[in-house]
């Protein structure tokens, strides 16, 4: 009795040495939310595996019409000669003045693939010829359904949540995802795929958000880096499980990638609301039942954690503290609680305006990393290695992401990076189009495509975690999702770049580098969110704006800008 006595004191005198982060809503890092970041980050490869499957499963392998089975003498004898080509046959008369083309007609008996005829929805539905672009369509719908997705998803997961979106998010990709192995026609595969796009995009809104909302302001990069590097992670096994499987049906590869799906069946019970939507949102139980489920996991004084929640929320609305007061006493007082939409960004030209060039920066990135992704399989050699040194690159964009966040911030990384994106393309480009069959302008070309495609991971990644910092927290889910309902435009374009380049060689290069290149200007315009702790409410995001954000050449115009932004938020302040 006096031994259990002795640990409960000396536990509750280490829990006493640990000290409390005022401005960080946990308390402090621990077990807990290391738990909940896993779970988050496991999905994250559901998510990549349903978006770039189409990689694989709708490869393009080489093809010829087919010869027939019963052939006509008549027409195939030594007098005649016949060349089988991709979408036609031709049939040439072989007289003493040499070949005559007698006849052309279309691939009658059907195609011969050197893959066998179940190996991906492109041979099994014979997605070429005049039905070629069918094959980019399936992608194209899938970013469709991301488009879709990323307008409904973030909405909701500002009003109902974070756990109910991501949640049921996934459980729909574990159905939807296993039943478009069993589709039977190119009708239903399209179908099903554009949903799935819908519900990858919950996972990706509502996770990006609630694993930000994890993280203390001082290494709140580092939940980026982790998605980054899980992200990768998941690439190179998509790209091994590919190899493994390339000689069963694609509906195999299908099925065994969904399979990642069955943890969400117990996410329910380990996954818990993220505790800012809570607080933001008055949820008052909540927060006390996860309050102390933190202190227990993270072996903290609740009393102490309790109290620094209160003070956190009262240091957001000093205005109102007999509201903050009662936040977790759960008092029967009037909660105020703001709620956004759309609408709100409309309605305020400063966050309109961050959120437009947001939306083009986000567009330049799903164009030129999707366009780089997809048609990585298209590139010379082997097509499960290409995506592999594809994927490998990322690792390295992940060394200077962390080297760039740590030292310089948000703002500067994003310019960066596009600077290197833009800059690689470029040389691509022109080392390609004035190669002329040189082997070694064209490796030249291949590598400085792998750089692009390196730096434009690292750009991608940075605005995961640079946009949700500049929205107040019930509109983040709505700003972000907005960002990416646009860049889906992008993404939709992005699966025709490889039959663009057949047309015209320099053609995706150049727009890809020119993008990129106007996003360095516009860029800074934007405000800097390193150091700076997630904003609660639009009035402090609209003052911080008007501090941070635009060129700075004026210094005056800013200040004018920002005194105005004060009185504007102290006059809706004296109204209430």
């Amino acid at each position: 009795m006096m031994e259990t006595d002795l640990k409960i004191m000396n536990e509750d005198k280490v829990d006493e040495k640990r000290e409390l982060d005022e401005d960080y809503v946990y308390g402090r890092w621990g077990s807990y939310q290391t738990l909940q970041f896993a779970f988050l980050l496991f999905h994250l490869w559901q998510a990549g595996f349903q978006l770039l499957i189409g990689v694989f499963i709708a490869y393009r392998p080489g093809f010829e019409c087919a010869a027939p089975t019963n052939v006509n003498h008549s027409l195939y004898n030594e007098s005649n000669y016949v060349i089988y080509e991709k979408c036609q046959i031709k049939l040439y008369n072989n007289d003493t003045n040499g070949l005559e083309l007698k006849s052309v007609q279309g691939c009658t008996n059907g195609y011969k693939y050197l893959l066998d005829k179940e190996s991906t929805i492109v041979t099994e539905f014979d997605l070429i010829c005049d039905k070629s672009s069918l094959a980019e369509l399936i992608q194209t719908l899938v970013m469709a359904g991301q488009l879709v997705g990323a307008a409904f998803a973030s909405s909701l997961s500002d009003r109902l949540g974070r756990k109910t979106v991501h949640l049921c998010s996934n459980l729909m990709i574990l159905i939807l995802g296993i039943s478009v192995a069993f589709a039977p026609n190119y009708t239903t595969l399209a179908i099903m795929k554009f949903i799935l796009g819908v519900f990858q995009q919950g996972i990706v809104m509502s996770g990006s958000v609630f694993a930000l909302e994890l993280f203390p302001q001082k290494i709140r990069f580092i939940c980026e880096l982790s998605g980054s590097f899980v992200w990768t992670t998941g690439l190179l096994v998509f790209s091994a499980l590919a190899y493994l499987l390339q000689n069963y049906s694609w509906r195999y590869l299908q099925i065994t990638l969904s399979c990642f799906s069955f943890l969400s069946l117990i996410q329910y019970w380990v996954q818990d609301e993220s505790l800012r939507w809570l607080i933001a949102n008055g949820k008052t139980n909540e927060v006390d039942k996860i309050l102390h489920k933190v202190a227990k996991w993270n072996k903290l004084n609740y009393g102490e954690l309790k109290k620094n929640v209160t003070r956190k929320i009262k240091l957001s609305k000093t205005k109102k503290p007999d509201v903050e007061e009662s936040l977790l006493e759960n008092v029967d007082k009037s909660l105020t609680v703001e709620k956004y939409s759309i609408l709100t960004i409309l309605q305020n030209k400063s966050v309109l305006l961050i959120t437009m060039l947001m939306c083009f920066t986000w567009v330049t990135n799903t164009l030129t990393y999707f366009g780089l992704t997809l048609t990585s399989t298209s590139l010379a050699g082997n097509r499960f290695l290409n995506f592999f040194f594809m994927a490998c690159v990322e690792y390295i964009s992940l060394a200077l992401e962390f080297f760039m966040l740590k030292r310089f911030g948000r703002r500067t990384a994003t310019i960066f990076f596009h600077t290197i994106t833009g800059s690689s393309l470029a040389l691509a480009t022109l080392l390609n189009y004035f190669s002329g069959g040189n082997e070694t302008l064209k490796m030249l070309s291949i590598i400085a495509t792998f750089a692009g495609k390196m730096s434009v991971t690292g750009s991608f990644s940075v605005l995961f975690l640079f946009t949700p910092e500049l929205y107040p927290t019930n509109l983040r889910n709505v700003g972000i999702g907005m960002c990416s309902t646009f860049s889906r435009i992008g993404a939709m374009i992005s699966p025709f770049a490889g039959l663009l380049a057949l047309h015209i060689p320099w053609a995706p290069g150049t727009i890809f580098a020119s993008m990129c290149f106007i996003v360095t200007v516009i860029a800074l315009y934007l405000p800097e969110t390193r150091g700076m702790d997630l904003l609660q409410t639009l009035d402090e995001v609209k003052v911080w704006y008007a501090e941070h954000s635009g060129f700075r050449l004026k210094k005056g115009r800013t200040k004018n800008k920002l005194e105005s932004e004060i009185e504007k938020v102290y006059k809706k302040e004296s109204k209430r």
